[in-house]
């Protein structure tokens, strides 16, 4: 983990090449009435993977995945990586026989830097576009003229394939982020593309689908992000009384910045009451269509260029006054980008900062190494970013001229790493002018969020359209047999390693066994001396000239669980024993706990069984997955009472005068998301009271569910969603002044939650409404 930490600090930066206009768009968007794999519908040769539920990928430098399942098909969740994070770098690193996807690919960008591919979407493009992505993100990875990757060395080949090999290969990875558990099984991926993305891009994408065997939809980025903000509105996105809403939208990306400005507006009245998904009556969020105004993107005006722009002037610092040549493309440049990229970083929140590199490089053929000390201010930066500025300006001012001819903007939404710069937000408010910014959509996953809205079946924008991959029919299946054989020996020599690893770890076991209580039974004379000889065959293999295989490693390891229980059968037979009188006895003591309640008249889920602290935390932890299970069948008697048993177990007085700090910090969490869970059960059933039999019965839930909330705020008083939950109870019991309270509170500690943000719009609404009242009964009274 330091190794890929330490990589990650020192990965550079990502690409960006030539623009891409849209024309001054005006065509109508109306819902698609397509299933997920008709029109923009892509398909693997191959048989797909067992989805289940709806997925959408944002398919970018870095990637993030969405996903609802069948059962809450809008109820959208972004999923995380294999370190749980939510966004992957596009990165495939090759080592030996292993292939690295994503982070653990970029972990290794800087001690192979030949042997990583990274910003894959953008090395699909032709040639000369890929030549200026390669200078600007300084790749040096090999590249051939005819659009191949590599050579680089792999199973002891040297191994070349197109851009769409590594691709499918990150789209394989992405989608097995995904988990609905038992959830029906049907299948819709919708895939977001860089909107600067050319036809033979789109092509290459579908061809990287078509290797890794998937069926897909594509969208334009700018797409995904129009399908988000509905999503995020709902069906309060045009107001009461009025007929459209215009917003722009300003993605500030690492590769990219786009300006889209879109009308949304009610269908006319033809088209109402026609289902235009496929769903049996239309929803109000369905009864909206979309048009785009103004759509534009380039590749030159991205982070990526205003960082740049800082390095670019270090260099000449640096060369100026150290008397040398910062050669961009080696592991000299690399650091300096990465560098500019923190600094462009401090900027943001600082007005000046500073680049700094120890031992950067020699200075002079053999001069000692340099240590560059430089100091930026956010002016030193506006001046040396001016031409990169200067085409942003212009983009926002084409977009929202665009968007005054057609009765002006409502706001706009701004989206993406570099909105964070404060010369960014200037060029933005200049542009906007009394119209406000808005920062509701969450940068990182709008995109992603707004593909799997479009997967499931809200399609407010029209797919791509359908189309051939850039490959021929020969080249695809060279490529499809190319990713075939890699993924075969990865596989294999995963398998080899698991097993390599298994084996040293029974050895270690075994040895903790043998200095336990009861070791004596194990026959330390015997197996002691056996297992030093595995470690020296264990340690012969890993000096050997050639790996040891999979097989070997296999036969050894059966091998020496064999002795071990063979000549440790006493050890073994007792351990087995004493774990069923264990369970037995739990199980008698529950039993008769059970019957003594019962016979009291007492509650029959209170345990007070006499146990050790180690057996009530693993019991509470069991609980309350048992909760968690029974939460997502829609149980919630049956969650809410796991729940509390759970809580039981943690704190009963025994149990809490006896932790440890780790264990007393474990059972603060188990509580914080049992009262947590247990509040979103009640409302639940408060929202299911309210629809059977109104406002009356479902207030009690409500109660139960603000008092939860203060259950967990008395543990984690900064918990921003028990605040949330919270102001919807004093919402719903008609406390608007204590609920807007609670949501100001909850947006000083998370500003950018676009829930938090929405409630705040939906309370400030009926608080107005309410004085409105107000002064109606007034003006009657003293008129």
């Amino acid at each position: 983990l330091k190794h890929r930490l330490r990589a990650l600090r020192s990965a550079p930066f990502p690409p960006l090449p030539s623009s891409y206009r849209y024309p001054m768009a005006g065509e109508d968007v109306p819902m698609a009435e397509a299933p997920a794999t008709a029109e923009g519908a892509v398909g693997g040769q191959g048989k797909s993977p067992e989805l289940r539920g709806y997925v959408g990928i944002d398919l970018g430098v870095t990637c993030v995945v969405a996903s609802s399942s069948v059962e809450d098909r809008f109820a959208v969740t972004v999923n995380t990586n294999d370190v749980s994070a939510r966004s992957t770098p596009a990165a495939v690193s090759f080592d030996g026989k292993l292939r690295h996807v994503g982070t653990a690919a970029e972990g290794r960008l800087g001690s192979a830097p030949k042997q990583t591919f990274t910003h894959l979407p953008l090395l699909l493009g032709s040639e000369e576009a890929c030549q200026k992505r390669g200078d600007r993100y300084i790749w040096l990875f090999p590249r051939k003229e005819d659009s191949q990757l590599g050579p680089v060395s792999y199973n002891g080949e040297e191994v070349s394939f197109p851009p769409c090999g590594p691709l499918s290969s990150l789209l394989k990875t992405l989608t097995s982020y995904v988990s609905w558990g038992g959830a029906p099984k049907t299948q819709e991926l919708c895939v977001a593309v860089p909107d600067f993305h050319l036809d033979n891009e789109v092509a290459a994408v579908r061809d990287a689908f078509a290797v890794a065997g998937f069926e897909a939809t594509l969208l334009r980025h700018s797409d995904a992000l129009a399908s988000a903000y509905l999503h995020s509105c709902g069906a309060n996105i045009i107001a009461e009384g009025t007929t459209q809403r215009i917003v722009a939208f300003v993605d500030m990306g690492v590769s990219h910045c786009t300006v889209s400005v879109v009308k949304y507006a009610r269908k006319v009245a033809a088209e109402e009451g026609a289902s235009t998904n496929g769903t049996n009556g239309a929803t109000p969020e369905e009864d909206i269509t979309a048009e785009f105004l103004f759509r534009r993107s380039e590749e030159a005006f991205g982070v990526q260029a205003l960082a740049d722009a800082i390095s670019s002037e270090a260099k000449s610092r640096i060369e100026q006054k150290h008397k040398c040549k910062v050669q961009m493309k080696s592991k000299a440049g690399k650091r300096l980008a990465v560098e500019s990229v923190h600094c462009l970083k401090q900027l943001s929140m600082l007005p000046d900062a500073d680049l700094n590199l120890e031992a950067f490089m020699p200075e002079g053929p053999e001069g000692p190494e340099i240590d560059v000390g430089l100091a930026f201010t956010r002016d030193a930066f506006e001046a040396s970013a001016a031409a990169a500025l200067e085409g942003i300006r212009s983009m926002l001012s084409e977009g929202l001229t665009a968007a005054e001819a057609a009765g002006g903007i409502e706001a706009v939404e701004v989206v993406g790493g570099g909105s964070r710069v404060p010369a960014i937000q200037a060029l933005i408010r200049e542009a906007a002018g009394e119209a406000p910014l808005r920062f509701g959509l969450d940068g990182a996953s709008a995109v992603a969020t707004g593909a799997a809205v479009w997967a499931a079946g809200r399609r407010v924008v029209a797919a791509l359209p359908s189309g051939s991959g850039a490959l021929s029919k020969d080249e695809l299946a060279k490529a499809i047999a190319v990713q075939e054989r890699i993924e075969a020996v990865h596989a294999e020599e995963v398998k080899r390693l698991e097993q390599r690893n298994a084996l040293e770890a029974y050895v270690y076991k075994v040895r903790d066994c043998l200095g336990s209580k009861d070791g004596s039974l194990l026959k330390p004379d015997v197996v002691g001396p056996f297992l030093d000889s595995v470690q020296l065959w264990f340690e012969d293999c890993e000096m050997a000239d050639e790996p040891t295989s999979l097989q070997a490693y296999s036969a050894k390891l059966v091998e020496a669980e064999e002795f071990v229980q063979r000549e440790g059968a006493a050890y073994f037979e007792k351990k087995a024993k004493e774990r069923e009188e264990q369970e037995k006895a739990l199980e008698k003591a529950a039993e008769e706990e059970r019957q003594r309640r019962k016979d009291a008249g007492m509650d029959a889920d209170k345990d007070d069984r006499h146990m050790r602290k180690e057996d009530r935390l693993r019991l509470a932890a069991k609980n309350k997955d048992e909760g968690n299970d029974m939460f997502k069948a829609q149980k919630f008697d049956d969650a809410i009472r796991r729940y509390k048993k759970a809580i039981d177990h943690v704190t009963r007085p025994e149990v809490v005068s006896n932790m440890t700090p780790d264990e007393a910090e474990e059972a603060r969490k188990i509580k914080v998301s049992c009262h947590l869970n247990t509040s979103q059960c009640y409302i639940k059933a408060a929202d299911a009271a309210m629809a059977s039999a109104g406002k009356n019965a479902a207030e009690p839930f409500y109660k139960k569910a603000r008092t939860s909330c203060d259950d967990v705020l008395s543990l984690d008083a900064e918990n921003v969603k028990a605040l949330f939950r919270r102001s919807l109870c004093w919402e719903k019991l008609g406390e608007l002044d204590t609920a807007m309270k609670e949501l100001k509170t909850a947006l000083a500690l998370s500003p950018e939650d676009p829930d938090l943000k929405k409630a705040q719009e939906r309370v400030a609404k009926l608080l107005q409404r309410q004085k409105d009242g107000q002064k109606k009964v007034f003006s009657k009274m003293f008129g």
